[in-house]
């Protein structure tokens, strides 16, 4: 084997390692939700951890017949058509997540804060900062491109469902929408 395709090796067993965490974060905060239950929210977070939970098994899955496919000699391109997948779904339960998070502690401030804009601060602030994160690892990650990390369409895809969730929560916030 290559030094190369060590390499690709041990970021895919990385990328199986982190679903695999994933899942188990996403169980502990399900138990704790469930346990603690707050007055409103619970349903809503749950659908989506819940939405999220399979995407996760997906990744690991598929990362672990990339490794089996990477034994057999498979052609390249076929492995990449896998890792493509495997990225897609571990990117979208991941947002299903953050979505669920920004809801879940939104919720949480109402009921604290009887209300107050903080809460609605709190969704907001959160996934701006993982929108700067975003950008800045796709900067580097595309280097003497100039905003080519803006075509990427799993990007966009999972930026569109965060402000999705956002306007959700805005809409809760001013009682147009209720999030249960």
């Amino acid at each position: 084997m290559s030094e190369g395709e060590k390499r690709e090796n041990q970021s895919i067993q990385s990328w199986a390692a982190i679903s695999g965490a994933m899942l188990g974060v996403e169980l502990t905060i399900l138990t704790l939700i469930w346990q603690f239950s707050p007055k409103e929210g619970i349903i809503t977070t749950s659908f989506l951890l819940l939405c999220s939970f399979p995407l996760f098994i997906n990744s690991m899955t598929v990362n672990a017949k990339i490794i089996y496919e990477q034994g057999q000699g498979t052609e390249k391109k076929f492995i990449e058509r896998w890792t493509k997948f495997a990225e897609y779904s571990f990117g979208l339960g991941f947002t299903l997540v953050i979505v669920a998070f920004a809801i879940f502690g939104y919720k949480i401030l109402m009921e604290y804060t009887s209300g107050a804009i903080v809460s609605l601060l709190l969704p907001i602030a959160f996934i701006a900062v993982i929108w700067v994160i975003l950008l800045i690892y796709n900067a580097l990650n595309v280097p003497g491109k100039r905003f080519k990390y803006f075509r990427s369409w799993k990007r966009n895809i999972w930026i569109l469902t965060e402000l999705v969730g956002l306007i959700f929560i805005g809409l809760d916030y001013f009682n147009i929408l209720v999030l249960v």
